[in-house]
């Protein structure tokens, strides 16, 4: 009986053991589930204000038209804030700042080309409902390497070059 006893003893603990590590198995592999789902949100950008940004952004590009610094460097800050409610727009957030701090206009316009390039992509990559917005493409920006911009209108409002070369362009894509 003793013997019986303990093997009963053993195939009980035997068991309570298997139990157990099947426990901590499912646990772990929840665990590892929670943890990829969190890693997906943490790197996946989060739009939530695209129509906030493409609104700034178009208050920006029309500052430009006027070849105010003051102006630009005011909307280049509303557009920083726009972007830094976004994951994912660190960078271009900071783009902004940096045309908001630029001195002259020149320096503004170099980094509105970067800034474009960003907004762009993210305007394309968005889900949202607005009128259409129109990527615009000038041969002669950037030392004649092109620059783009958004517009809200079809008719060409060169923000690189208004005072001499305003409808110098042409419309590259619409975006619904």
């Amino acid at each position: 009986m003793k013997v019986n006893k303990r093997r009963v003893i053993v195939v009980a603990c035997a068991a309570m053991a298997c139990t157990q590590a099947a426990k901590q198995k499912q646990e772990t592999v929840k665990a590892d589930s929670v943890a990829a789902d969190l890693a997906k949100t943490a790197t996946a950008p989060k739009i939530t204000d695209t129509a906030g940004v493409v609104k700034a952004y178009i208050a920006l590009k029309d500052e430009f038209l006027k070849s105010d610094v003051a102006g630009v460097k005011t909307a280049a800050t509303a557009l920083e804030t726009h972007l830094a409610g976004i994951k994912g727009c660190t960078e271009t957030a900071t783009v902004a700042h940096q045309i908001a701090a630029a001195a002259d206009i020149k320096a503004q316009r170099d980094l509105f080309l970067v800034l474009s390039k960003d907004v762009i992509d993210l305007v394309k990559g968005g889900k949202f409902k607005s009128a259409p917005i129109y990527v615009d493409f000038c041969p002669m920006a950037d030392g004649g390497k092109g620059g783009y911009w958004l517009s809200a209108a079809k008719p060409i409002e060169n923000p690189y070059f208004p005072e001499h070369m305003k409808e110098c362009g042409s419309v590259k894509e619409q975006i619904n």
